[in-house]
């Protein structure tokens, strides 16, 4: 019996459109539209992306289109989380959401999010859209993948270059950055962005005096009171500004700040928050930071996950289909937990 490799009729169709595509006497510069994922290729994957398609919306944000989003429910989408943010710095005001697919807009809003994954809940005002079919199996390393936009043809194809694995160890994290040594008071150099003190609304030259119920005089006493917490602990931080105390009620997350890199200056921006999460699928499909929050398919056009950062050159991180699930669940449960409690 041979051992040599037959290929499936869809592989000599794909060969077939790489070769066509790479025969002509003009080639075009790789660039991030053109590395791996050619139109004559895309083309190919064009019917198999048909249904993913109907559950992909853009997010507008302020008037922005800023991120796609991917239907989980008739009037629910996920998307990815750090990309909501208003552009003003300094405005606490939450921003005007929309969600659009072809003709249809409609007004939405974050009923949730679970910051280490990166992932917001929205709920989409009078719609009706189709939620994603979900591909619960885990796939094989090697495997096909598409990231459709909502267009005919795939955003971008690849290959699954790793099976779900943790991306990130869980540490608590505050999101703050020193102004002095070890020795002196804890004073805020900077606040990171889309960390809990951020959120919570502690600025730079903040001196912090309390965390939780320890007095903080050096900023050594605050590294190891946080390394003493788990994400998710719900911490109270007193800080010092303009020689007034005011305290903040918070929960620590994970560190899912960006780590400098070199490769934004010849391949492309990377995404801003690429790291925190825990549960990741990793393609090698080149994308560009506003390509994520939509899905990912797999060749019967079964989702495998939601994109949820492009991490290098040709590195995009998922959320694996059975994490989105687990985390819409508790989103919502969430959700509806807070809306009972609320004053009527």
């Amino acid at each position: 019996m041979s051992n040599s490799y037959i290929p499936t009729p869809f592989a000599l169709t794909v060969l077939t459109a790489f070769v066509a595509n790479t025969a002509s006497p003009q080639l075009t510069a790789q660039s991030i539209r053109t590395l791996s994922q050619s139109e004559a290729v895309r083309q190919v994957y064009a019917p198999i992306i048909k249904a993913a398609n109907q559950s992909v919306v853009e997010i507008i944000v302020d008037g922005e289109a800023r991120v796609l989003g991917t239907a989980v429910g008739n009037d629910l989408v996920v998307t990815k989380y750090s990309e909501l943010g208003r552009n003003t710095e300094g405005d606490n005001n939450p921003a005007k959401l929309q969600c659009r697919q072809g003709k249809d807009t409609w007004a939405a809003v974050q009923i949730g999010f679970h910051r280490p994954a990166d992932l917001a809940l929205l709920r989409v005002v009078d719609a009706k859209l189709t939620p994603v079919s979900w591909q619960t199996k885990t796939p094989k390393t090697g495997a096909f993948t598409a990231s459709p936009d909502g267009t005919t043809t795939p955003i971008g194809i690849g290959i699954v270059a790793s099976a779900a694995y943790q991306h990130t160890i869980k540490r608590a994290f505050l999101g703050i950055q020193f102004k002095n040594g070890e020795s002196d008071p804890a004073e805020i150099a900077q606040v990171v962005a889309h960390g809990a003190a951020r959120a919570a609304g502690l600025r730079a030259n903040d001196v912090v005096v309390k965390f939780h119920d320890q007095k903080i005089t050096e900023s050594q006493q605050l590294r190891d009171a946080i390394r003493s917490c788990k994400p998710g602990d719900q911490v109270s931080v007193t800080v010092l500004r303009d020689e007034e105390e005011k305290t903040f009620e918070l929960k620590l997350g994970t560190n899912n700040s960006a780590v400098e890199s070199g490769q934004e200056d010849v391949w492309g921006d990377l995404s801003e928050v690429r790291s925190g999460f825990q549960q990741v699928l990793q393609h090698d499909t080149v994308l560009k930071p506003a390509d994520c929050g939509g899905p990912v398919v797999d060749l019967n056009g079964k989702v495998l996950g939601v994109n949820i950062a492009r991490a290098g050159r040709v590195e995009t991180l998922a959320l694996p289909a059975t994490e989105v699930q687990k985390l819409v669940a508790a989103l919502l449960k969430d959700s509806k937990s807070a809306a009972t409690k609320r004053p009527k």
